[in-house]
């Protein structure tokens, strides 16, 4: 939220579009680590579940070569990109060769990051999420200094990616402490690579890799399209709604870690009751935090964009208020996706349909910009996963669960969408009488009553009885930790 209004205006539209577009080719050249990010996190979750140390160690010497693999991979591909991709998107001159080493240096930034990012599932597989967020603060942390210090300075675009190589190394390094850490009884040998569990990974990999595949078309063509078919500099309005919405997904994301190990753990012990019951619990949860921030965006996104980035990029709204009424959707139901990949049973089917939408997103994304330009773009993203979302995923985990429509709508949605329902109508009637926020003061204080108003109808009327007892002893055990009441 800070560093993203320091680099639009530090570095301006043109750099600024250069910087989401290789962005979004990053997002892209993830890919390249096969799926092995959500096998290694569904595979230590399973075997922790089971207690099997033996497959543990397996895991992740397994995991580990097939990363530093693609570690390699990566470099020689983006050393291809530097050369093809500035005549692709028309840049000339001193351009072309900026362009050139911004492609180069990302591309080395990215291969260090392919196995930290597996040492980091392996972490949130352990269910170790203190370490594995404690990782992602000091990065965070530490990373964005250093490119406000260098814009600060005066330093470019070049010299922003160097610094962002520098802490990709970093993170790599800490993440292997963390792991050591974490995990002591942990054992790295070649003697653990088992070519049996191998391709047992690799079979369950291809299908999170296709997966993710039809994921990144979605999430990362748009910034391919508007550089191509409009032009670069129009990709930074965009990315700004764009940057808001990823805050919205990383929010969100937070509760797919713990809830996948607690799906896979289930699973791995076989109690399908229990099992139904969490489905459709983290449901409700999910669905109610989901239209909480997708509520606050689309009320409050004007007056935010204005505050945060200035009123010249006013047009980025309307994408805001599309990509974020797809996004409640995506991840109110994210316990869909997470549930099918760890039964493992669905995961096949399900992974070529979320490629299908991938590839509607881009082609939809390409036929309406030409005719509706930004919004098109928008448009052609939002469409596709609201019916992938609400028809296609449910039908797969309720077919696998053997659990009926009606259940799943009353024990999962309906709750949710009463409370969404109130919490819209009575916002609106709120704020007719209340001057639009001026200042970053009055943009919180119009959050915050919204948050109170929100949460207090998610509890009374969104929660089932079984769910408010949960919030109490969790509560209570928060405010235990704090000190603020005495020990249970």
């Amino acid at each position: 939220m800070i560093l993203t209004p320091v680099l639009v205006h530090g570095l301006g539209n043109m750099y600024y579009g250069m910087w989401a577009i290789v962005g979004s080719l990053i997002d892209y050249s993830g890919l390249l680590d096969m799926g092995m990010r959500a096998t290694v996190f569904r595979y230590v979750a399973y075997f922790r579940g089971a207690n099997q140390r033996v497959a543990l160690n397996q895991t992740f010497t397994t995991g580990l070569v097939i990363s530093l693999f693609t570690m390699g991979v990566c470099m020689l591909i983006f050393v291809g990109l530097a050369f093809v991709l500035p005549p692709f998107f028309k840049f000339t001159g001193p351009n072309q060769k900026t362009f050139a080493w911004v492609v180069a240096l990302m591309g080395a930034a990215l291969a260090a990051a392919l196995p930290g990012q597996f040492l980091s599932a392996y972490l949130r597989g352990l269910e170790r999420f203190d370490f594995y967020n404690l990782g992602i603060i000091v990065h965070g942390i530490l990373r964005g200094a250093l490119l406000f210090v260098l814009l600060k300075l005066g330093y470019g675009i070049i010299a922003i990616v160097a610094g962002v190589l520098i802490m990709a190394y970093f993170f790599l390094v800490l993440h292997w402490f963390l792991v050591k850490w974490a995990d002591p009884d942990l054992r790295v040998s070649l003697e653990d690579f088992d070519w049996k569990r191998t391709r047992e990974m690799l079979n369950f990999g291809f299908y999170s890799f296709v997966f993710n595949s039809g994921e990144t078309l979605r999430y990362s063509t748009d910034s391919f399209v508007i550089g191509r078919m409009l032009t670069v500099a129009l990709v930074t309005p965009f990315s700004v709604a764009t940057r808001l919405t990823e805050y919205f997904k990383t929010v969100i994301g937070g509760v797919s870690g713990p809830l996948m190990v607690r799906l896979s753990e289930l699973s791995g012990r076989n109690q399908d009751e229990e099992l139904q019951e969490e489905f459709l619990r983290s449901t409700r949860f999910s669905m109610l935090l989901s239209l909480l921030i997708g509520g606050l965006l689309i009320l409050n996104g004007k007056a935010l964009i204005q505050l945060w980035v200035g009123p010249g990029y006013l047009i980025s709204y309307p994408i805001l208020f599309v990509l974020t009424v797809a996004y409640i959707v995506t991840w109110g139901q994210v316990a869909c996706p997470l549930l099918i990949f760890a039964r493992a049973r669905q995961h096949k089917a399900l992974s070529w349909w979320a490629l299908a939408e991938g590839i509607a997103n881009l082609v939809l994304s390409v036929l309406w910009v030409q005719k509706y330009g930004l919004l098109g773009v928008a448009m052609g993203t939002a469409v596709p996963l609201v019916f992938s979302k609400l028809f296609v995923q449910p039908w797969y985990v309720l077919r696998d669960l053997g659990m009926s429509w009606w259940r799943y709508i009353e024990g999962g949605m309906a709750r949710a969408t009463l409370v969404s329902a109130i919490f819209f109508a009575g916002s609106w009637f709120i704020t007719q009488d209340i001057p639009a926020p001026v200042n970053f003061v009055s943009l919180a204080v119009a959050c915050v009553w919204q948050s109170v108003f929100f949460a207090v109808l998610a509890y009374l009327l969104g929660l089932a009885p079984t769910d408010r007892v949960t919030v109490k002893i969790t509560g209570r055990r928060f405010a235990t930790s704090l000190g603020i009441v005495r020990s249970l």
